[in-house]
């Protein structure tokens, strides 16, 4: 029977290729959204993406979104150092700055600053320079995908930020932010130069634990300091994600999207498999006169709907896979993110798109009389 469902479904040329690209299409548009939609929830994580080495990042207690920060003193940089567990704590700079070009021209860049003596907040991959030359006065990183940004600058180029000259002494590569400024590296000490700042300079405070120290412990130390609270890695990257959700309409736009992506899924499978079934029900009318059970039908039916939907689904989730790897080239501007789950969950919308679409089709079969052959 199972050979014979087959047939059916492949003898009709037209409207298989049809289930086939309406589905593929459908499966496209969800998974492609949504990789896009994490990509972007990634992204509006920030500095987290770049700076892995810290245990605990400090901030005021009201932060919301890693970006939107309220500065802090330079005497909670002494109180958070004197907390037991605590082996190291840095500041940590993170703003936008206006940098001019040689050309006259001028952009908005995210400038990132760290600390002089320990480089805690560095940039992840160097490629050209030293971390040693960055201690230099006046002197920054650019990231390699701001290059173009800044008018192709290289190293020795002078720019200036916020009417301050700065001499590139170094090229990095940095995953890029949500609002995908041009990223400008230097040192807490440079900051002071070029940008303007009152009593309370730093951004963040970036700590590392003694090694066997518990973080929950050490957390609940800093936060009885008042006036600052910390946060693992985790904690301030889902308060981020929470903001974004909550406070923009990101997650409503690209939900929209692959809301439309299934109905489209649904709406297609439903009116062309029905059709399709309609065509060939003289042929489970004359199985069913020849004794075929009505489960053996429903099999049929399933069986046909399961194999249009795993056809569907592998084009349509390769098709997403393939335009996510544009978002892997360094500095690419596409945020896409395709991880195992959304590969599972595509699946899953695929799987309750087929059976709610072959719905009417089960029920024509289920409710068929074997003397419709005869008319």
């Amino acid at each position: 029977m199972s050979f014979i469902a087959l047939k059916m479904l492949v003898g009709d040329r037209g409207k298989y290729l049809a289930l086939v690209v309406g589905l593929s299409f459908a499966v496209l548009l969800i998974s492609q959204q949504a990789a896009i939609f994490l990509g972007l929830i990634q992204r509006s994580t920030g500095v987290l993406q770049n700076t892995a080495q810290p245990d605990l990042w400090i901030a005021d207690p009201n932060i919301q979104f890693i970006s939107d920060v309220r500065p802090l003193a330079d005497r909670e940089l002494d109180r958070v150092r004197s907390v037991p567990g605590i082996a190291w704590a840095e500041p940590f700079f993170s703003s936008r700055a206006l940098v001019e070009l040689p050309n006259g021209a001028y952009k908005t860049a995210q400038l990132v600053g760290v600390a002089r003596s320990t480089m805690v907040g560095q940039p992840p991959e160097i490629l050209q320079g030293t971390l040693d030359d960055l201690r230099a006065p006046d002197a920054v990183f650019v990231d390699e995908s701001s290059r173009s940004k800044l008018g192709n600058v290289g190293i020795g180029d002078t720019l200036r930020l916020n009417d301050k000259r700065a001499v590139i002494v170094g090229i990095c590569r940095v995953k890029l932010s949500f609002d995908s400024n041009a990223i400008v590296y230097t040192t807490f000490d440079n900051i002071q130069r070029y940008t303007p700042l009152g009593r309370e300079r730093i951004s963040y405070i970036l700590a590392g634990l003694k090694p066997g120290t518990d973080v929950k412990t050490v957390q609940a130390e800093i936060n009885a300091l008042g006036e600052v609270q910390a946060f693992t890695q985790d904690e301030i990257r889902w308060r981020s994600v929470r903001f974004i959700l909550r406070e923009t309409g990101i997650g409503i736009n690209f939900g929209i999207t692959v809301l439309l992506g299934f109905v489209v899924g649904l709406a297609v499978v439903a009116a062309i498999f029905y059709q399709f079934t309609l065509e060939n029900i003289r042929y489970f009318a004359v199985l069913n006169a020849m004794g075929a059970r009505r489960r053996t039908l429903v099999r049929m039916v399933l069986l046909q709907a399961f194999v249009v939907g795993m056809i569907g689904y592998g084009i349509g989730v390769g098709g997403a896979g393939a335009f996510s790897l544009l978002g892997r080239r360094p500095g690419s501007e596409l945020a896409v993110i395709f991880p195992w789950q959304l590969l599972v969950g595509s699946l899953g919308a695929t799987l309750v798109c087929i059976m709610l679409g072959s719905l009417l089709s089960l029920r024509k079969v289920m409710t068929l009389e074997p003397a419709i052959v005869f008319k």
